[in-house]
């Protein structure tokens, strides 16, 4: 992405023109291109072309005066558009900067830059800098992100907007084959840096997370279809703990030790999150889950830390993981 002092270089001019332009309809004397062009050095057509910017888009009642052979305010205009931004909206526009560095070396990239190019290039020279140094002050860790092709994420996106059937062939992880699927796809989510689709399975009636990176062949169908009222996005990617599909209703309960309960406590890691401590300093965190894979996964990851309570079914799912993972070291 390029830095906005490259920014600054290859887009100032063109505001500055304008500006110049203004200053002058200001002062009256009925300016036309030939004379701003030969001021400013460049051509008549340019001029041209920032004026009716300046008109059209704008809004600038600028006018021609035949009689004059020149260019007019047609009424008072006492200063020039431009955007007014607070710190705190300059701060968020530098977060959302950096935050787009996590989509280097990826198809969006370009894109990307492209769009945010073209705003800072309507901001004004104190604010460019000001987010310039932003920009050095702040940074970010990002996870991994999926290969994934914009074409892909394009169909996706489209398909959703327009309630269009999508075919693709889909591989699920660990297994070497494909097999062909046909959605209803509800809503395209992107979770830890990876894109997934949310959609309704066809032939198994059943709402299913598709991730993305794993499908091939996209094709829209001329078939659309209509989302339930009673579907509600949140309530769907509520309900896990993760991005996986909901299975069931349950209410987890976990023991954090005393050396981690401190952290646990300083994050929230679900909506439905609940957190009681206890005399000898551990903690007991409470959630209210449509799926225990994820949760399983996040207990395995503090080891001898963390420990389920509730319900069975979890305990179960624990008990044959960690004797899997200690047939590994036998």
């Amino acid at each position: 992405m390029e830095s906005p002092s490259r920014i600054h270089t290859l887009k100032r001019p063109a505001i500055e023109r304008m500006l110049f332009i203004h200053k002058a309809l200001q002062k009256g004397g009925y300016p036309n291109c030939s004379k701003l062009a030969r001021e400013l050095e460049v051509s008549s057509k340019t001029i041209s072309r920032d004026i009716d910017f300046m008109r059209d888009r704008m809004l600038l009642p600028i006018e021609y005066e035949p009689s004059e052979h020149g260019y007019e305010y047609t009424r008072e205009v006492e200063s020039f558009p431009t955007i007014d931004i607070s710190e705190g909206e300059l701060l968020a526009l530098s977060i959302a900067r950096k935050a787009l560095d996590h989509y280097k070396g990826t198809p969006f990239e370009k894109p990307l830059s492209n769009a945010f190019n073209k705003l800072a290039a309507s901001l004004p020279d104190t604010i460019t800098a000001n987010l310039e140094q932003l920009s050095e002050t702040i940074s970010f860790k990002h996870g991994q992100h999926s290969q994934l092709d914009e074409e892909t994420l394009q169909l996706a996106i489209k398909s959703a907007l327009e309630k269009r059937l999508l075919s693709f062939d889909y591989k699920k992880a660990g297994e070497n084959g494909v097999e062909k699927r046909l959605v209803e796809p509800f809503h395209v989510t992107n979770y830890l840096g990876k894109w997934y689709l949310i959609a309704r399975d066809r032939r198994r009636k059943a709402m299913r997370t598709f991730l993305l990176a794993r499908a091939a062949n996209l094709e829209i169908q001329k078939d659309t279809f209509q989302i339930p009222d009673d579907f509600s996005v949140d309530d769907y990617l509520w309900s896990s703990f993760g991005i996986w599909s909901k299975s069931g209703d349950h209410e987890v309960a976990i023991e954090i030790k005393p050396k981690l309960a401190d952290y646990v406590s300083e994050n929230v890691w679900h909506s439905t999150q609940s957190i009681e401590p206890m005399d000898d300093g551990s903690i007991r965190v409470r959630f209210r889950l449509g799926n225990l894979e994820e949760i399983c996964q996040w207990i395995l990851g503090w080891g001898d830390q963390a420990k389920a309570l509730e319900p069975p079914e979890l305990r179960e799912l624990l008990k044959a993981r960690a004797q899997a993972i200690c047939m590994l070291y036998d």
